[in-house]
């Protein structure tokens, strides 16, 4: 797993904000949908790495951040300014960053693991040969490479050997095209994107880490953001929300006003960003897939209402939605998404978004999407219908060739 060094993970989780400068009860739970995680990020503002702890607070059914601290060159500082160590191997959080158990731990440039528990004991876990820290989906280390091989953080026994992918080129987070984040005096945090060197998107989020706002268009995106775990800005300057219901939207650059909804086939996790702070990755409980490779639900609404006739059956699509119905006609019988609707039936079709009709023994009748049963006669003497070119019925063709418009 990929971690940064500089400003790899601006926006990963974006807006460990909930406490920044305040407190959180000690209300928390910790399972498959709410656990802990870590999140590091730059602050463009003061030059300090922040590594922040986040727990879900059952009562506000939102994340805060429960324990917080920050480095700066070889220095490794709690948030309060105590030194924990000056001889750190850098900042980042291939050598400092938080486990399960807000426990943090740090890399000495001697190859020391450093940990400080909750009640901030510090304690040399490793003597030497440590190199850097592997971490779990959630952004939690799990795992200390050492010169002898890799070791479980929790237990220091062996571990398997795994591509951490951090032999990647680190990229200047000076680019023109780049995001930066830092915390402004109301404790709200500042997203600014650059594109060719120039502010060209500025996103801030409010101090109890829920509420989202455009500032460069005046647009509010939201007031429900799921605490922390709101997340950031991709290459293309579109905007990610994670939302109270768990669900991952995605604001498309220049159209405010309308989310798209990311269609996920597990549980939203966590986010890897670049070198640059953009986000290039989402993490599910089962899969990690690239920007290039979300997509939303919206594909799946009908632009409009038609029907799509094959041999035996049609699809009714309706405008704006993802809902379609069926009518099948088998041996005589009508069925309706598989409900049987009527028997000895010759011919069939969709009138409106909310109609069908059907000919029974030379009738004509109508029924209600709704109430598929409940059948009007609408004319005798039918013989067939005339539909039009996006496959519904306008009208009837009599046995004597004359038509009638139905409706």
């Amino acid at each position: 797993m990929k971690k940064i060094k500089s400003s790899v993970k601006v926006v990963a989780m974006l807006l460990a904000l909930c406490i920044i400068f305040g407190s959180c009860p000690n209300a928390f739970a910790s399972n498959a949908t709410n656990a802990p995680y870590g999140y590091t990020y730059d602050d463009a503002a003061t030059g300090r790495t922040m590594y922040n702890y986040n727990s879900y607070n059952t009562q506000k059914k939102s994340y805060c951040v429960t324990r917080k601290f920050y480095s700066r060159g070889n220095t490794v500082c709690h948030s309060n300014g105590t030194i924990v160590t000056n001889l750190s191997a850098g900042s980042g959080s291939l050598y400092n960053g938080f486990a399960i158990g807000e426990i943090f731990y740090s890399i000495t440039s001697n190859g020391e693991v450093i940990s400080v528990d909750k009640n901030n004991k510090v304690t040399i876990l490793i003597p030497s040969g440590a190199i850097s820290f592997l971490y779990n989906a959630d952004d939690l280390i799990t795992i200390v490479k050492t010169t002898s091989g890799n070791k479980y953080i929790s237990t220091l026994a062996n571990a398997p050997e795994t591509d951490d992918g951090n032999d990647a080129p680190i990229v200047s987070n000076k680019a023109s095209n780049r995001v930066e984040i830092f915390t402004n005096s109301a404790g709200e945090m500042v997203y600014n994107a650059f594109k060719n060197s120039k502010l060209a998107l500025s996103i801030v989020t409010s101090n109890n880490g829920q509420r989202v706002l455009n500032v460069t268009n005046k647009v509010r995106l939201s007031d429900t953001v799921k605490g922390a775990k709101f997340m950031g800005l991709d290459a293309f300057y579109n905007v990610y929300l994670y939302e109270l219901n768990g669900t991952v939207y995605r604001f498309k650059n220049g159209n405010w006003y309308s989310a798209e909804k990311i269609e996920l086939n597990s549980t939203f996790k966590s986010f890897k960003t670049d070198n640059n702070g953009f986000i290039s990755q989402i993490v599910t409980t089962k899969n990690t897939f690239t920007i290039k490779q979300l997509t939303t639900s919206n594909k799946w609404k009908a632009k409009k209402t038609y029907v799509v006739t094959k041999d035996n059956y049609c699809t009714l699509y309706i405008k704006g939605t993802t809902k379609s119905y069926t009518l099948l006609l088998v041996n005589g019988i009508l069925r309706l998404n598989g409900k049987k609707v009527a028997t000895n039936v010759s011919k069939f079709g969709f009138i409106s978004a909310k109609k069908f009709g059907y000919i029974r023994k030379g009738v004509t009748l109508t029924a209600k999407i709704s109430k598929p049963k409940k059948s009007n006669k609408f004319c005798s003497n039918s013989n067939n219908f005339n539909k039009n070119k996006i496959g519904i019925i306008k009208e009837v063709v009599l046995k004597n060739g004359k038509l009638k418009k139905i409706r």
